[in-house]
């Protein structure tokens, strides 16, 4: 389901723009956005934080929720009026910018395809009327065209404060029969002319001070990466990488730190398959004394052998051929005796067998 919060919302939009060559177009849409973009900045609204959806030689603009519209709309339009006479003391290729333009404010949700809501709906209905439309080519000597609505002109325009005078409003009616549209609105059509900036910082057009920069984009963008680190670190499938030969903390620590279902010493006694528990009943594998996973300090790597005493595995059965062999009397089948000529005896060994593997 749609999530619906109260906006500030401002729809703009250009004044012959489909008139004019594609590279006319291009030069209207880049200095288009250099006076938007002053607008946030006189109203002291950082510009990654207001979401926009570009319209080619239009934009409408969603301010973040809970912004001060006493104090920002003002601003805003004072914003409106600088920046666009500062862009037509040197016009590019499209020529003088002049615009239309309407401030609204209600309950909007984001959707695939754009936002949703009545406010909205009234700000694009008013940019495109026929008395705002009707007031810019009546007036030469003014760039802007602004409708603001009724909720607007009450509670910002007409307690007359941060510089707007309610004086240079007045009401109009929009009907649009092919849109099944009809509202009241306030209509403002200011002299061109530069506004200067009522805030304690002023905001110059052009300039792009080290302090503006910062709370603009290396912050904003420091604290993205913060919130996506903090997001990543909470994943339950991250796990701490362990290097060969680096000591990291105990298993059990770490495994209690990732899994939030570890429950600590309980689970740490059951976590070793080759030990059992004599206290549960559960029981592992037998410990194998050569597991080369466990340590024994009786084993110094050498399986012993019974029949081998000493690490070179002498066999105790196997003597001297001129000796006799008390380990195996006559009539051993292994090992058969002679005699010889001189009454000696000659031993007839057989290959010895493997002894444990060796």
């Amino acid at each position: 389901m749609a999530r619906y919060r109260r906006r500030l919302c401002l729809a703009v939009d250009l004044r012959h723009y489909s008139r004019h060559t594609y590279p006319e177009q291009q030069d209207a849409q880049y200095r288009l956005r250099l006076v938007v973009e002053h607008a946030l900045r006189r109203a002291r609204v950082l510009r990654v934080r207001a979401q926009q959806q570009l319209q080619g030689d239009g934009q409408l603009v969603v301010f973040p929720a809970g912004v001060d519209v006493v104090r920002a709309v003002p601003a805003l339009v004072l914003g409106l009026r600088d920046g666009l006479f500062q862009a037509n003391r040197a016009p590019g290729l499209f020529g003088r910018l002049r615009m239309r333009a309407s401030i609204g404010q209600g309950a909007i949700s984001r959707a695939d395809r754009g936002y949703l809501g009545d406010c909205v709906v009234l700000v694009n209905r008013l940019v495109d009327s026929g008395p705002v439309r009707h007031a810019l080519e009546a007036d030469p000597a003014s760039d802007l065209a602004l409708a603001v609505s009724d909720g607007i002109y009450r509670d910002v325009i007409l307690p007359q404060v941060h510089g707007l005078s309610a004086d240079e409003f007045r009401r109009v009616d929009v009907v649009l029969q092919e849109k099944d549209f009809a509202s009241s609105a306030w209509l403002h059509v200011p002299r061109s002319a530069p506004a200067r900036d009522l805030g304690a910082e002023q905001v110059i057009w052009g300039h792009s001070p080290g302090r503006t920069a910062l709370r603009e984009f290396v912050v904003p963008a420091l604290g993205a990466a913060h919130l996506a680190a903090t997001v990543v670190s909470q994943s339950r499938t991250l796990r701490e990488w362990v290097l060969p030969g680096e000591h990291t903390q105990a298993p059990a620590t770490t495994a209690a730190a990732a899994d939030p279902d570890f429950d600590g010493p309980d689970e740490e006694r059951h976590a070793d398959p080759h030990h059992a528990d004599p206290q549960d009943g559960h029981h592992g594998a037998p410990h194998d004394p050569y597991d080369g996973h466990h340590a024994d300090p009786a084993y110094d790597g050498h399986h012993p052998d019974p029949r081998h005493p000493d690490p070179y595995h002498p066999d105790p059965y196997h003597h001297d051929p001129g000796h006799s062999d008390p380990g195996h009397p006559p009539g051993d089948p292994f090992h058969p005796h002679a005699t010889d000529d001189t009454g000696g005896h000659h031993h007839f060994h057989l290959p010895d067998f493997p002894h444990g593997g060796h």
